[in-house]
Order: structure tokens, then sequence, then C-alpha cells
């Protein structure tokens, strides 16, 4: 089962991955928590006026020449004061998830055993002045592992990001951050509308989609702006600069909204009806040496071997198309595919496709929020992966408060397995 917390704003999850950017805090302006290993950086608080002390004293008051008749003009209050951003404290958020998975590890088609997972993320985001803003994230998780036990509640500094402004065209951020490479990775878990993040095809391994880092996350520097207030949005980065025994990974993403804009640095997989969508985003990945030769353990008598290795590339695009009907509610549409170019690369391509429905009004002290998504990858020497979620979606506060329940049918060439899930999430 899943739950989440979360404080103040924050604008996919890493791939564990984010995040999750995570996604995100509610105004968009934030991170994702991102991909699972995977949505997430904090939006910022909300913004609203500040009266000066002069302009509550005559709240309500009448004018001068109103009062007294006909005379000099009387002098006209100032403005309200708009409040700077750097000049409020730091925002905090806490974002938590909660869930349960009903199968057998060891014998995937039986549903006999309830495996229990979570996650708690505290976020933090701040300007410090007009051009430099500072953001971070600290999460702890537990759930089970690959050899039975369990994840004992661990936690690890998931971003830390320095972030300059010098114009709407071009941002600067540097530290640990999601790396921009597809719409889940910027939206996380926390703001798509299926439970599980994309990409989770084998357990406990990492999803398959662009390289990124663990959650999504990678060390670099990403230079990114935006055109039109967001209509148009381009990212370039170098990551992986902390291990200097691999090369640097190189991505590049573009973003296109040709109906409302998408203005903050993270993307959401559903805005629940706020806007109304049809976003397309092409990205590619390179890492010169990154496809590496998998090879078997080494025998008693023997030695290691040295494994071969060739340049890896990764190419991405994705759509997403979401309407508010009004009274008939809101439709989702998306859609993505990844290509792996690399000798020693596992997989040719993947991709998914999903439809969701959110009804227009509330059922209960909630929306629900039918899903299907099926996802396929192409092993370069199996058949086919397949993945197929049924899900269904209860929405009580956006983002901020979600439950869902549902269905996944897997077939890993020919291994085949079911499971129930179960998730709540919540943001404060």
């Amino acid at each position: 089962m899943a739950v989440i917390l979360g404080v103040a704003p924050f604008d996919r999850p890493a791939r564990a991955q984010a995040q999750p950017e995570a996604p995100p805090a509610r105004t968009g302006d934030g991170p994702p928590i991102a991909a699972p290993a995977t949505e997430p950086a904090s939006p910022p608080a909300d913004a609203s006026a500040a009266r000066g002390p002069a302009a509550e004293a005559n709240a309500g008051a009448p004018t001068l020449q109103g009062a007294a008749g006909p005379g000099p003009a009387a002098t006209a209050l100032p403005p309200p004061a708009e409040e700077e951003p750097w000049k409020k404290p730091l925002s905090v958020a806490a974002w938590a998830r909660v869930g349960g998975r009903l199968q057998n590890p060891d014998a995937r088609e039986k549903m006999d055993r309830l495996l229990a997972d979570g996650e708690l993320h505290l976020l933090f985001s701040g300007e410090i002045n007009r051009f430099i803003g500072v953001q971070g994230a600290v999460v702890a998780q537990f759930g089970p592992t690959p050899t039975g036990g369990n994840i004992a509640g661990s936690a690890t500094l998931r971003d830390a990001i320095a972030k300059i402004k010098f114009h709407d065209l071009l941002n600067v951020w540097i530290g640990r951050m999601i790396v921009p490479s597809d719409r889940s990775a910027f939206s996380g878990p926390w703001s798509m509308v299926p439970w599980n993040y994309p990409g989770f095809f084998e357990p406990y391994a990492p999803p398959l989609g662009p390289r990124q880092g663990p959650f999504g996350r990678n060390d670099g520097v990403t230079a990114w702006g935006k055109v039109a207030g967001g209509l148009f949005k381009y990212y370039v980065g170098a990551y992986n600069l902390h291990d200097s025994s691999a090369s640097p990974l190189y991505t590049a993403r573009l973003n296109l909204s040709l109906l409302d804009p998408e203005p903050a640095y993270y993307q959401k997989s559903t805005y629940l009806g706020e806007k109304s969508i049809l976003a397309l985003g092409v990205a590619g990945e390179v890492q010169r040496q990154g496809s590496v030769e998998s090879l078997p353990p080494p025998a008693m008598d023997m030695p290691p071997g040295v494994p071969r290795k060739d340049t890896y590339m990764e190419a991405n695009a994705d759509l997403l198309f979401e309407k508010n009907l009004g009274t008939a509610g809101t439709l989702t549409l998306e859609g993505a595919f990844y290509k792996y170019i690399g000798d020693f690369e596992r997989f040719d391509y993947s991709y998914f496709a999903l439809a969701s429905y959110l009804t227009p009004t509330n059922v209960g002290v909630g929306k629900l929020q039918p899903l299907v998504r099926l996802q396929q990858a192409k092993p370069k020497n199996a058949d086919p992966y397949l993945l197929i979620d049924a899900q269904m979606g209860y929405v009580i506060e956006g983002h901020a408060a979600r439950a869902a329940l549902g269905y996944q049918r897997s077939d890993l060439s020919g291994a085949k397995g079911n499971a129930l899930f179960l998730g709540v999430q919540l943001q404060k």
C-alpha cells in the first residue's frame, strides 16, 4: 500500500529508481519525486499580495472628496505590494506513498503473499534572490528485497540542486536532479494516473526506459529554457559526473505544447482536467562506452573476464492528450516509444499506451478514474515482454490525496504472472 504527505509547492518519476517530480508541487513549479527507479523539485509557496500598513489602515474608509464634497482630488492610495519570492521563508513539503502487492515473488502466477512498501519524501525549496534558488529532497523508504528481506527504513539524499536563472530562455541547474529524458521521469509516480511507474517488467530491476540513475536522478548540470510561457521548452544536460571511471551521459529533450502551456521545469502526466493538453516530446541520450557486455560469473579457477563496450544511445518520443469535456468528464490518452542502440543492450525497443477517464462529479468524497495501460518490450534474443494494468483510481484532492486499486497481468517471454495492488498517496 502507498501513502503521500506533502507541504508547499513542488513541481517524473525517477526512475528507480524517479519522481516526482517529482513530480512536483501542486502549483506545478516543483519537481516530481522521481522515477522509479523510480516522479520529483518543490514548487514555490503561494504568493499572495501583502498590503502595507497605510493600505490596511485606510481599507474601507471614504475618500476625501466623497466626505467633504468638491475640492482637491484625494491622494490615491498606493497599490498593494507584491511579496518577492526570495523574501519568503524556505518552502517545506512532505509526500508519502504506501502500497501493497498481492503476489508470490517465487511463483508469480499465484497471489498468495502480500508485499508492502512505502516511502516518505521531505522536500525543500527557496529563492535566495531573483536569480538564485535552491532545492533538495531527502527520502526514506521500506519494502521487500530480492533476497526476501525488507528495506528497514533507509534514507537517501535524492535532490540537491543549485538553480540559476538568467532569463526564461536560459536556466542552469547544477547538482543531483531528475534527468530530463521523458515525461514519465518529470512526472514521477506522483503526477501520473497509473499507480505503477512504467517500465518495471522484471522484479527488483530498474525500470526499462531512458538511462538515468537511481530513482531517475543523476549528478550533473542541466540547461533549459522556455518560449511563449512554456508552449515550447528545451533541455540539454551532462550527467554521471561523479563517476570518473565512466564517460558522461549526455541528454537533450524538446517539448511542444499545442494547447495550454507547461511553464515549469517539471511536467505532469495528468493535470486532472485543470489544463487542456496536447503535447509532444522527443529526447535522446548518448554515452561513449556506455553499452557494456554482461559476463557470466567467473569460474572458481578462472579470473574474471573483461567486458567489451560499445557506445550507448537511446531515442524516445512521448505524446499526451488531455481534455476536460465539462459534464462529460476528463479524457486522458498517453503513449511513449523508446529505441535502444548499442551492441550490448538487452532490449531493442519498448513502448506503452494508456487511456483513462475522470468522472466530472464526486462519487462520495472523490472522483473515480478508471485506467487501462499496455506495456511491451522486445528483448534482442527472446520473445516480447508484456504488461497489462487495469486500475480504478479514486481522486479525493487532486494529486494531494488519491488511492488506486488494480490488477496487473504479466508475460515475460512466456513466464506469466498475476498481481493485485493497492496504493494510497498523500501530499501536504
